[in-house]
């Protein structure tokens, strides 16, 4: 799965809009739609901002560990 598409499925799963996206991380709908679609190269901060608003960091970390046992 690629980041794009784990940005607007935690997105969702948090129950927010990309406005509310957009307002967390002081940037426009249309960059975060841009983001999600893959057509935006986001600069580096902007990204970190994101996944630390949907806590990516974290779920990967957790996803990674399920399957070694």
């Amino acid at each position: 799965m690629k980041l794009s598409e784990k940005i607007v499925e935690l997105r969702k799963a948090s129950g927010m809009t990309q406005e509310e996206l957009a307002l967390r991380t002081n940037t426009s709908t249309k960059f975060i739609s841009n983001v999600e679609n893959g057509k935006a190269t986001a600069q580096l901060d902007k990204v970190l901002l994101i996944i630390r608003m949907l806590d990516i960091g974290t779920r990967l970390y957790d996803l990674r560990t399920r399957g070694k046992a």
